[in-house]
C-alpha cells in the first residue's frame, strides 16, 4: 500500500470502545497507507458507515450499547452494507463465538492480542477479495445486459420477453387470469431511416421506447419490467418492432385502452436534430387464453393481428378475434363520447330525497349524475363513472358537480324554497389532488350559501389511502362547517380506527344490508350494531335502498336517523325535487 496517493487509498472504519486500541490500529493502518475513521461504539459505527461508506470495517465484539454482533447485523441490513468487508476483532476464542461472528455477517475474524503486521495483511486480503467479487458482479451484469436487453433502447430483448412471457403464462394459468400481448410495428419507419439516416432512426426508436413506457401506468398494475413478478414487459424485438406484455387484465378491453394510449402518445411530433418527424404505429393484440395457451401461438396471433391493422389503413390496432374488435370500438367510442360530455356539460344532476325517519320530512338529498347519450339513450352511472375515473377526468367532473350543486342551491333559494343539505360523492381516485376545501369554499361564497348546503360523501377506501393527507383535508372541510358522511359502510375497508380518527358526521348503511333486513336476522343484527356504534360516537346514520314499509319501520325502531330509497322517491330532476321541498309533506307517518 506504500506509495498510494492519499485520496485513492481505501478508507477503514475502526469500531472499538477502547481509545488505546483505536489509536494503535490507526497508527498501524496509516503506516501502510490506509485512511482511517473511528467510532467508539456500535450505534456511532452504523451512523458513520452511512455517512462515510468505508471500504472495510474493523469491528470489536465486546462493546456497550450495541455489541459487535448486533452492529454487524445492522450494517448488513443497510443497502450499501451487504458486501462491505467486516473483520471482527475478538478476545473470545471459543468456537461458538467464531460461529456467532460469521452468522452475524462477518467476513473474517482476528483474535486479541492483535498481531499488527498480520492485521494489515488481513485487511489487504479482504479488500483484494472484495474487489475481485465486485469485478465478477460487474461482469455478470454486463453479460446479462448483452444477453437480455436491447443495447439501443434499454428495453428487454426478444430472449427476455420470451422468458418473461413463459413465466407469466404459467402464473396466469394457475390464477385463471387473462393477459395480453401487443405486437407493434412503426408505420413508415423505413422511409424515415432511408431519408434522414440511421442515426436519426436510432434516436427516433429510443424516443418511441420512452413514450411507450409512459403509457404503461400504475393504474393498470403495469410498469416496465425490472424482474418483478407479474409485471408488464416492454421489449424491442429488433428493427422497429416492439412487444408489450400486459398481465392480469380485468377484461380484454383494457388492452385496447393501452393500445389507444400508445397511438395517442406517438401521434405527437418528434423533434430530432432539427427535423420534425411524425410517425404512427400498427398494433396487433392477442389475449390469453382466448387466442392461445403458449407463447409461440400468442406471439404469432398478435403478429397476424398487427398485419391486419396495417391492411385496415395503419395507425390503429386490431384484436386477433374479430368479436373483440367490435367490443373495443364500442368501448372507445363511448370513452370519446364521455370526454366530449365532460367538456360540453352534457351531464345533468338529479336528486334523491333523504328523509328524517322520525317525522318523515325531507332533510337532504344525494346528487346523482344522469347522462342521455345522443344515440344510445340513457347510460347507467355504473357504465360511465368508472370510465371517467379511468380516463383521468374525475377532477374536472367533480368540479362540475360541485359548481352545479352550488348553482342549484342558489336557484332554489331565490325561488323561496328552504335550504336542504345536498350530498356530493367524491371519488377515491385523486382524492388528495382535488383541492376540495378551496373549491367548496369558493362555491359557497360565489352562491352566497351557508355551509349546511353541502355534505361531502366519501367511501371507506378514501380513508384507507393516504390517511394523513385525508385527515388534513377532511379536517379543513369540517372546520368550514360542512358535513361529512361515509358511504357503503361495512362493505369494504371498515375499521373502527377510521371512525375514531376521521372527522365523520354520518355513516351510510349500504343497501346490501337493508334489502333483506326483514328476513335475515344477521343483516338486522349488523345494522343494529352500526346504529349503536354511530350513536356512541355522536354520528347519525343514513340507510340507503329502503323500498318497503316493513324495512322503514324496522330501521326506525332500531334508531336509524335518515332514510333514502324508492319507498320515498327515486332520484328526480331539480324542478321535481323543488316541488317536493315546497310541498313539505311527511312520508310514511
Amino acid at each position: 500500500m506504500n506509495g498510494i496517493k492519499e485520496e485513492h487509498s481505501p478508507l477503514i472504519l475502526i469500531v472499538d470502545d477502547d481509545f488505546s486500541i483505536r489509536l494503535l490500529m490507526r497508527t498501524s493502518l496509516e503506516k501502510d497507507g490506509f485512511r482511517v475513521a473511528e467510532a467508539e461504539d456500535g450505534l456511532v459505527a452504523v451512523s458513520k458507515f452511512e455517512e462515510l461508506q468505508p471500504d472495510a470495517i474493523l469491528l470489536d465484539v465486546m462493546m456497550p450499547k450495541l455489541d459487535g454482533f448486533d452492529t454487524c447485523r445492522a450494517i448488513r441490513k443497510l443497502v450499501n452494507g451487504i458486501h462491505t468487508p467486516i473483520l471482527m476483532v475478538t478476545g473470545l476464542e471459543d468456537l461458538a463465538s467464531i460461529h456467532r461472528a460469521f452468522d452475524s455477517g462477518a467476513t473474517d475474524f482476528i483474535t486479541k492480542p492483535i498481531n499488527w503486521p498480520v492485521l494489515n495483511y488481513r485487511v489487504k486480503y479482504m479488500l483484494r477479495a472484495s474487489t475481485a467479487f465486485f469485478d465478477v458482479i460487474d461482469q455478470r451484469k454486463m453479460i446479462e445486459n448483452l444477453a437480455f436487453y436491447d443495447h439501443l433502447t434499454g428495453l428487454a430483448n426478444r430472449t427476455m420477453f420470451k422468458n418473461t412471457l413463459d413465466r407469466v403464462l404459467a402464473e396466469s394459468a394457475t390464477e385463471g387470469s387473462q393477459l395480453a400481448i401487443l405486437f407493434m410495428d412503426l408505420d413508415r419507419f423505413k422511409s424515415i431511416n432511408d431519408t434522414l439516416g440511421h442515426h436519426v432512426g436510432d434516436i427516433l426508436l429510443k424516443n418511441v421506447a420512452e413514450r411507450i413506457n409512459t403509457c404503461i401506468r400504475d393504474s393498470d398494475s403495469l410498469s416496465r419490467y425490472k424482474k418483478e413478478e407479474s409485471r408488464s414487459c416492454i421489449s424491442r424485438l429488433g428493427g422497429d418492432e416492439f412487444t408489450i406484455l400486459l398481465p392480469r387484465l380485468q377484461n380484454p378491453e383494457d388492452a385496447s385502452r393501452v393500445a389507444q394510449r400508445i397511438k395517442n402518445v406517438l401521434s405527437r411530433r418528434f423533434k430530432i436534430e432539427g427535423h420534425e418527424i411524425f410517425i404512427s404505429a400498427s398494433i396487433g393484440i392477442s389475449i390469453f387464453p382466448l387466442d392461445g395457451n403458449d407463447s409461440e401461438t400468442l406471439m404469432k396471433h398478435a403478429d397476424l393481428a398487427m398485419y391486419h391493422a396495417k391492411e385496415k389503413g395503419k395507425n390503429g390496432f386490431q384484436f386477433y378475434k374479430k368479436s373483440l374488435n367490435v367490443k373495443a370500438k364500442i368501448r372507445l367510442d363511448l370513452e370519446n363520447d364521455i370526454r366530449k360530455a365532460v367538456a360540453n356539460d352534457e351531464f345533468v344532476l338529479w336528486y334523491q330525497p333523504q328523509i328524517n325517519m322520525h317525522d318523515g320530512r325531507i332533510v337532504g338529498a344525494e346528487s346523482l349524475t344522469r347522462w342521455t347519450h345522443p344515440t344510445l339513450g340513457q347510460i347507467p352511472p355504473s357504465d360511465f363513472i368508472p370510465s371517467i375515473e379511468d380516463l383521468g377526468l374525475i377532477v374536472p367532473f367533480t368540479d362540475w358537480v360541485i359548481r352545479q350543486v352550488g348553482g342549484q342551491q342558489q336557484a332554489w333559494k331565490k325561488q323561496g324554497h328552504r335550504q336542504v343539505r345536498v350530498a356530493v360523492n367524491i371519488s377515491n381516485k385523486q382524492f388528495a389532488e382535488q383541492h376540495l376545501p378551496q373549491k367548496l369554499r369558493r362555491t359557497l361564497d360565489e352562491n352566497n350559501l351557508t355551509p349546511d348546503a353541502f355534505e361531502v360523501e366519501i367511501t371507506e377506501s378514501v380513508m384507507a389511502e393516504k390517511q394523513g393527507k385525508t385527515v388534513e383535508i377532511l379536517e379543513d372541510i369540517k372546520e368550514m362547517g360542512l358535513a361529512i358522511s361515509v358511504d357503503d359502510f361495512g362493505t369494504g375497508y371498515s375499521s373502527l380506527l377510521y371512525l375514531k380518527n376521521f372527522p365523520i358526521n354520518s355513516i351510510k348503511i349500504d343497501r346490501f344490508f337493508v334489502k333483506d333486513i326483514a328476513e335475515n336476522t344477521q343483516d338486522a343484527a349488523i345494522i343494529q350494531a352500526i346504529i349503536a356504534l354511530a350513536k356512541s360516537l355522536g354520528m347519525t346514520t343514513i340507510a340507503e335502498g329502503i323500498e318497503t314499509i316493513e324495512q322503514f319501520k324496522l330501521l326506525r325502531s332500531m334508531g336509524c336517523d335518515i332514510g333514502q330509497g324508492y319507498l320515498f322517491s327515486p332520484a328526480i330532476p331539480e324542478d321535481a325535487f323543488a316541488k317536493l321541498i315546497k310541498a313539505d309533506l311527511p312520508y310514511c307517518n
